[in-house]
């Protein structure tokens, strides 16, 4: 029973309503499902994740991880003229480009090559351009933003990397953006 769709998994409550954001998955049993490509805005799912929806808000339990970083990067300014470069980089850690929109990309990055590697390639970018900001989209639990949530230290993709703290990543978006980041 395979085959890929669309469904909407919730990025966050707004006035009481959820905000969804549609995936590409693979249906690889009867409400059990593997994420195509990383999301741009929901946090707690990466690429090969396996998964089941929880409800018609779009929340979703995670089953069974892939071994990916979700890593999704922000800017003030049109991503497209810098696209390419990043592409580039981020391919010579094994990563690949999910998404894009506007001011956002989303990429993909096997766990295995390391959480130093990954903040090293991540952070440098946005020293070198003022106004981009980055985050783990599946590192952090999605409701408070600091706790890890350490499936990379579980078999079958254990790393015995560690990520980074985070920095007051949502805190720093915000004030990029000028509201509050999710």
């Amino acid at each position: 029973m395979s085959g890929e769709r669309h469904l909407l998994l919730l990025i966050e409550y707004r006035q009481g309503q959820p905000i969804k954001e549609p995936v590409h998955v693979d249906e690889i049993s009867p409400g059990r499902f593997r994420l195509c490509a990383s999301p741009g805005l929901v946090q707690g799912i990466a690429a090969g994740d396996e998964f089941r929806m929880l409800g018609d808000d779009g929340a979703f339990e995670v089953i069974r991880r892939g071994g990916n970083l979700a890593v999704q990067l922000f800017a003030l300014e049109p991503v497209a003229p810098y696209q390419e470069e990043l592409v580039a980089r981020v391919a010579r850690l094994g990563g690949t480009l999910d998404g894009a929109i506007e001011r956002g990309l989303v990429f993909t990055v096997p766990v295995s090559v390391g959480f130093a590697a990954v903040e090293e390639l991540f952070e440098g970018w946005v020293a070198e351009h003022e106004g981009w900001e980055w985050l783990f989209g599946n590192v952090y639990d999605p409701a408070d933003g600091v706790t890890p949530l350490g499936w990379w230290d579980a078999p079958p993709t254990g790393s015995r990397d560690h990520p980074p703290p985070p920095r007051g990543l949502r805190a720093r978006l915000a004030a990029i953006f000028g509201r509050r980041a999710h």
